[in-house]
This record gives structure tokens, C-alpha cells and sequence, in this order.
């Protein structure tokens, strides 16, 4: 059925669809009630090489190192390191350390588009508080986790990658697309029922209405003549009195003089007195 159809229909109909409609708008404002607001915020490290380089010697005075500038060192193994990183960070354990046992609140972290040496956390929860909370949980666990990977391969302190933080926890603002998708798709869902059970009302009180008229008397001007009976024509009867049997009148004409009486006169009896054959 086309879109001027469906409109006709529930025109017709308009005593079903309008409860219907008006339980959508309520059920859809119930489940962005219901459904909670989620937080987001966000936080930025950076991963820097010491000036040294990553080489140690004991015998080198410190006067005698050469000075360089730790953001000129940024090579392939900072961005390395950082996709280390981020691989601890997604460890379902490390998440349920982070977050909590049961908790609703997740994070991430990645390098974003360059690929490091930049590492950008962002995290959801059911408060601000939570949302923020988190993302300073996944910066220390980050730094901690750096010094903990690089005394594990025995590295010498001086050659230590340090993790700096950039952005700090930002503000925790809240999301509501994730509300607005559950509310446009309950919408959408409880629309179709609604035109569905129309639709369907709309055909069991056709199909009652048509039963109904099919099972009325017939009025006047519809009633027909009766059917011509087969039945053969009957056959006349001999009258008592001797005379010849009388036809029935044929159906559609008229008996000539039917207003007259037919008077039946006996013959005369013979006189004995008058002469027979044998006189």
C-alpha cells in the first residue's frame, strides 16, 4: 500500500491510532528517562627521550655529556614504545583494575592519527566525577607502567623514557546521542506496531461489516420474482355430468365471459307413446 494509503487508513481509523501514538510519545520519553547520561573526558601524554640519548657510560662526566633537546628526539622508538603501551592499557585485567569489578565505565587509548609519540586517553561513566577519575587512573598507570617496562629490560635510569602529561583531565560533559539513539529507535519501532495493529483492526472491522451486509433480508426492490416451476401442466378431469372437460386457462390470458354462468340443459327423455323403429 502507498504512502496516501497508510494516511486513509488511519483517517479511518484514527480512534486506534491515536491511543497508540500518544502510548509511543510516552514509552519514548520513558526511555529517555530511564536511560542514563553518560560522561566523557579526555586527557594527552607524551613520550620523551632523555638528553642523553639512550646511551650510558659511567666513565663520562656529566659536564662532558652533550646537551640536546628531548622534543628534537622524537624517532620510531617513542612511537614504538607507545603502541606498547597502549597494548598494556587494553588488557581486559588492566581495564578491570582501572575501572572496577562490574563497573559501567570504559576507557581508551591510542596514538590517534599520527601514531605517536602521543598517547590520548578518553574515558565514559554514568557521572562526571567518574568520567574524570578514570582518565587520571589511565595517566598513572601509564607512567607507572613505562618505568616498570624499561627496569624490567635493565636499562640504565639516565636512558629512561619519561611519559609527560600535556592535558589533563578535561571536564566531564555529558552525552546524549547515545540516549537520542535509543529513544529514535524505541520511536521507530512502536510506530510500526501502531500502524501494523491498525492496519490489522482496520481489516477484522471490514471483514465484520461485509459478514453483516451479506446476512441482511433483502429490501423490496431487491427481492426477484420466483423462479417458473418445471412442474408439468395438469391434466383436465372429466365433469360428472357427462360433459366434455374443461381446459385450464392458459397463464397470461384471460378467460373470455368468466363473469357469465354456464347453465347445463338435460336432453328430453323419449315419450312412450310416440312410435319406436319396431312399430
Amino acid at each position: 500500500m502507498d504512502f496516501w494509503g497508510t494516511v486513509r487508513v488511519l483517517r479511518r481509523r484514527w480512534y486506534i491510532a491515536l491511543p497508540a501514538v500518544l502510548l509511543t510519545g510516552v514509552l519514548a520519553l520513558y526511555v529517555y528517562i530511564t536511560v542514563p547520561t553518560r560522561y566523557e573526558s579526555s586527557g594527552v601524554l607524551v613520550l620523551t627521550s632523555p638528553a642523553a640519548g639512550g646511551r650510558y657510560s659511567e666513565k663520562t662526566k656529566p659536564e662532558d655529556v652533550v646537551k640536546v633537546n628531548p622534543l628534537l628526539q622524537f624517532d620510531g622508538s617513542l612511537t614504538t614504545t607507545a603502541q606498547i603501551l597502549t597494548q598494556v592499557l587494553g588488557d581486559p585485567k588492566t581495564a578491570e583494575e582501572l575501572a572496577g569489578k562490574g563497573s559501567t565505565a570504559t576507557y581508551t587509548a591510542n596514538t590517534g592519527p599520527v601514531g605517536g609519540p602521543l598517547l590520548f586517553v578518553s574515558t565514559e561513566a554514568d557521572s562526571a566525577v567518574a568520567a574524570e577519575g578514570l582518565v587520571g587512573k589511565v595517566l598513572d598507570k601509564t607512567v607507572a607502567e613505562l618505568a616498570s617496562q624499561q627496569k624490567a629490560l635493565n636499562a640504565p635510569e639516565q636512558t629512561f623514557i619519561t611519559a609527560q602529561i600535556l592535558v589533563k583531565p578535561t571536564t566531564a560533559s555529558a552525552k546524549i546521542g547515545g540516549k537520542v539513539r535509543y529513544v529514535g529507535a524505541a520511536t521507530v519501532v512502536l510506530l510500526l506496531l501502531t500502524i501494523a495493529s491498525t492496519f490489522a483492526a482496520d481489516s477484522i472491522l471490514l471483514t465484520i461489516k461485509r459478514r453483516k451486509e451479506s446476512g441482511a433480508p433483502p429490501s423490496e426492490k431487491d427481492a426477484s420474482p420466483p423462479p417458473p416451476s418445471h412442474a408439468p401442466p395438469a391434466r383436465p378431469q372429466p365433469q360428472a355430468n357427462g360433459a366434455p372437460p374443461q381446459r385450464p386457462p392458459i397463464q397470461g390470458q384471460g378467460v373470455p365471459n368468466a363473469h357469465q354462468k354456464t347453465v347445463i340443459i338435460p336432453a328430453p327423455k323419449p315419450n312412450p307413446a310416440w312410435p319406436t323403429k319396431d312399430d
